[in-house]
């Protein structure tokens, strides 16, 4: 290893030096060089940065203290110390084993962007980079899309020791989480305003904006309209200024305008507070302008962001019975994936408690010890996600008589018994029944199978294995496996088929994309598989087969 790092580190100063640059220190893992780049007419003083030799971080290139372009801002040159962003985080993978031709390769495209960037080619990359040069504090954020209007900055306090300042239009699962506090008197006034083009800067003023003045200035190269919507923020305001909330495609920005202590008086924040703006900008260089960011927290984004194109669960009536081992993580997944929000509905079932010998293969804890599954992860969930309501009842499976309330039931108890009385009872209700979905294990969890059910057409789950002492029409497990059956002393306490947590959390996954595949419309494949311990369990591919005349709960025998 020692040698591996003397090697690299003789190849990246080989590579340096043949450039032209001199190593200025080489301390503690540390090499910095410095040097120039030939930028069209000019020779730019650069540095690099070297700390890592195995180039997980991307080398340091920046331009030496003192350089000033001539008059403007330049794109990808960020921060005091001149860094240059020449690849976006993750954009390439440098070669690890080449660190001479990697430092070359890390140069020669600082020195591509900042050909462009000088020659103002790349001034429409300001807005993609707007958050970098806008700095100041953060807030999250609970905004409609495309809102404009009144909003309030409160402080909320999201757990114990965790107290944050959230935007919002008065409502938000913020505000309305138990023992949130938001702050009193109705929180802090703000204008907010939607705009449809990206956030921007004037390459050739003077930024960021810290007072009054270059505030207005740079809203008046934005769009003159948004200096009259920072004037109404600071009239109709109650504290001493005003903030204006600019929504924008790169992102919500925020203005909080402060008046000087001498005009804090009643005088001006009550009795003349149309005046006050005029008053401000008469003195503008002396009001000092705080600027924040937001960062989107609404539930649409929370459960959005990761679906992309995928339509999410909110708004759909999901049944889902047991919450052991697969059933506890599938109902998880659902709420992360919009389950019970939008008005929708997600009800989970089952009457077994906690015990120690679940916590194993469980999402539930300790603290919830002794609980029912079933309340204990809706009590969880609802904790653990914005915005959920979920409800978790204790009660018998086959005693629900409501079942065409839902979109959907979901049987995740592994149960063979009551998973054939729940099949039966939706084929015997079409065509109220909602369609009905059923997931389980085989074999010590070799092998995970689910299946829709709902379409006539199609199997039902019995269509799967139309003789109980028979095969079933898609082999699974392999001839003479034996299943492992775990005893435990208590009694009453049933035997138990041990197997890996891996192989729940993937069934409930499995489970979890037929869901989504559901609820788009695009459900493809009825009976899917996965096959996790090929010496015990055949390889199935996914297919939706038909329904069989030989099932005795739907074919013609029935």
């Amino acid at each position: 290893m020692a040698d591996d790092a003397s090697r690299a580190r003789l190849q990246l100063h080989h590579a340096l030096v043949g450039r032209g640059f001199v190593r200025t220190s080489d301390k503690q893992g540390t090499h910095r060089y410095e040097g120039s780049l030939a930028i069209g007419e000019n020779s730019l003083p650069i540095f690099v940065l070297v700390d890592d030799l195995e180039f997980v971080r991307y080398p340091l290139i920046g331009i030496m203290p003192g350089w000033q372009p001539r008059g403007r801002k330049v794109p990808h040159v960020l921060g005091p110390g001149g860094t240059v962003c020449y690849y976006a985080r993750g954009a390439v993978v440098l070669d690890r084993y080449d660190p001479g031709g990697t430092i070359l390769q890390c140069l020669d495209q600082a020195e591509r962007v900042l050909r462009d960037a000088l020659a103002g080619r790349l001034d429409a990359d300001f807005a993609g980079e707007f958050r970098s040069y806008w700095g100041g504090t953060w807030q999250l954020g609970d905004l409609p899309r495309s809102y404009s209007g009144d909003g309030t900055f409160h402080m909320v306090r999201l757990s114990e020791s965790n107290t944050m300042p959230v935007l919002s239009t008065g409502r938000s699962w913020m505000l309305d989480r138990p023992g949130s506090q938001p702050s009193p008197r109705g929180g802090e006034p703000v204008r907010i305003v939607t705009i449809d083009e990206p956030l921007t800067l004037d390459p050739f003023a003077p930024w960021p904006p810290d007072d009054l003045a270059a505030t207005t200035d740079w809203l008046r190269w934005l769009d003159p309209r948004l200096i009259e919507e920072l004037d109404a923020s600071i009239a109709h305001g109650t504290l001493p200024g005003g903030t204006l909330v600019l929504s924008a495609p790169n992102g919500v920005f925020s203005l909080r305008v402060s008046a000087p202590a001498r005009l804090q008086t009643p005088e001006f924040l009550s009795n003349r507070r149309k005046s006050l703006p005029r008053l401000l900008h008469a003195i503008a260089k002396e009001v000092k302008v705080e600027r924040s960011m937001t960062v989107a927290a609404d539930l649409d984004y929370i459960y959005g962001r990761n679906l992309g194109s995928i339509k999410g669960l909110a708004g759909k009536r999901l049944l889902q019975i047991g919450c052991g081992t697969i059933g506890s993580f599938l109902a998880q997944q659902l709420a992360q994936s919009g389950a019970g929000m939008g008005g929708g509905r997600l009800k989970l079932v089952d009457q077994d408690r906690l015990q120690p010998s679940n916590l194993g293969r469980h999402l539930l804890g300790v603290p919830h010890l002794n609980q029912n599954k079933a309340v204990a992860c809706a009590n969880f969930l609802n904790a653990l996600l914005p915005g959920a309501e979920i409800e978790g009842e204790d009660k018998d499976a086959l005693s629900l008589t409501d079942l065409e309330r839902y979109d959907l039931v979901i049987d995740a108890t592994g149960e063979e018994a009551l998973s054939l009385a729940l099949n039966q009872r939706s084929i015997d209700d079409r065509p109220k029944s909602p369609d009905h979905l059923f997931v389980w294990l085989k074999g010590n969890g070799a092998h995970a199978q689910a299946v829709l059910v709902g379409d006539p057409t199609k199997a039902c789950l019995k269509c799967l294995k139309p003789d109980l002492a028979g095969q079933p029409r898609f082999r699974d497990l392999r001839p003479d496996v034996e299943v492992e059956i775990g005893r435990i002393q208590a009694c009453g306490d049933a035997d138990f088929v041990p197997f890996p947590v891996s192989r729940p959390v993937s069934a409930a996954a499995m489970a979890c994309d037929m869901v989504l595949d559901w609820a788009n419309g695009a459900l493809g494949d009825r009976f899917r598989n996965i096959t996790f311990d090929s010496r015990k369990a055949f390889q199935i591919s996914n297919s939706s087969p038909e329904n069989t005349s030989r099932c005795p709960a739907c074919g013609t025998s029935h």
